[in-house]
């Protein structure tokens, strides 16, 4: 006799979905903190961030003064005006009729909210590679080919090793680290520089999570939870050390070495991976001074909160509305204001992460 079971029957059965999504990798991203914003409005009739500095302080034109005469020279006043053009950004995610009618989930929600995180990351990562001197695209040389910085910069860059040349820093495979030692270095050097602090009395390094690593297996650190005043964190603040305050980000810039030149300090590669060998991941961190780098903050199109512009109505490319449109755009640029009041630090991590 025939038995009826599970199996015999088995066209009843569907797959169940559960209607909770999982979460997933969100960056880290700090470096809007940091710039200094010009403001540029609407209809001003120019379409690049430009902002100006007057010359450094200087005694040159300081004499002495014999009494009833007048001083024989005077003293001239500099005025530099940097500037760089902006560039639109956008994106558009594209939705049909059907799909937003038979969803399982809120597409239109998600692609909204995609939008602003896509938009995050990028311009978080265009702003770290005009500080690195590396392109937009974080995969070619801005000045490693023979073109010039904007306005003329020139990097401020240091090694953890103490060293000056990044092919013979690559091939080295100990003492490489961001230790103490460089750490104090690099704030000495933004003095020297006379670069003012960020906020506090502090200078900020941004960093990767692997490079912190290392930096917070010294005996001198202090974590950001011992601070007496926490509530001035920063976002992504996890410690100090030697009047530094660390940032974390997962998006920094990693180079490596393809052609034994130093060049490849300003191509973006991550393909070495963590430790100290030659070919390993070689991490930048920033550290900062204040008005190190300037952002624009465009009115209408504000990169800080992005807007995100549905399209669900037909027209006559879409004459039956069969497709919604979610997108953003957004007008920006990085401009390094003073490359003396920031520095690029390279080292490697005993992470192998």
């Amino acid at each position: 006799m025939a038995t009826n079971t599970s199996s015999t029957l088995s066209n009843q059965y569907q797959n169940f979905f559960s209607k909770k999504l999982l979460s997933y990798a969100v960056e880290a991203l700090v470096l809007d903190q940091f710039g200094e914003k010009a403001p540029l409005p609407a209809k001003a009739g120019h379409k690049a961030i430009t902002m100006f500095r007057y010359g450094s302080p200087s005694t040159a034109a300081i004499e002495n003064l014999v009494e009833g005469d007048a001083p024989s020279g005077t003293r001239s006043l500099t005025l530099s005006k940097i500037e760089k053009a902006l560039t639109q950004r956008g994106q558009v995610v594209k939705l049909t009729d059907i799909l937003t009618a038979t969803d399982l989930f809120n597409s239109l929600q998600q692609s909204i909210k995609t939008c602003g995180e896509d938009a995050a990351l990028d311009l978080d990562t265009i702003t770290r590679n005009v500080l690195v001197g590396s392109n937009a695209a974080g995969d070619a040389k801005e000045n490693g080919d023979g073109s010039a910085l904007d306005n003329s910069d020139t990097l401020t860059e240091m090694y953890a090793d103490g060293g000056t040349d990044y092919t013979t820093f690559e091939a080295t495979t100990s003492g490489n680290t961001l230790d103490a030692g460089a750490i104090l270095d690099a704030v000495t050097k933004l003095k020297v520089n006379r670069a003012n602090p960020v906020s506090g009395g502090h200078y900020v390094c941004v960093t990767s999570p692997q490079v912190l690593s290392d930096i917070m297996k010294i005996n001198e650190w202090l974590n950001a939870a011992q601070y007496s005043n926490v509530g001035e964190l920063y976002k992504g603040e996890v410690g100090s050390l030697y009047g530094a305050k660390f940032v974390m980000t997962t998006n920094p810039f990693i180079s490596g070495i393809a052609n034994a030149e130093d060049d490849d300090r300003f191509d973006y590669d991550n393909s070495g991976g963590g430790g100290l060998g030659t070919g390993k991941d070689v991490h930048a961190s920033l550290f900062l001074g204040q008005q190190a780098y300037g952002v624009p903050d465009l009115g209408t199109q504000s990169p800080f909160s992005p807007k995100v512009i549905i399209t669900d109505e037909a027209d006559k490319s879409d004459p039956l509305n069969q497709v919604t449109n979610v997108g953003f755009k957004t007008f920006w640029s990085t401009l390094r204001l003073n490359p003396n009041h920031y520095i690029v630090m390279r080292s490697k991590t005993a992470s192998v992460a």
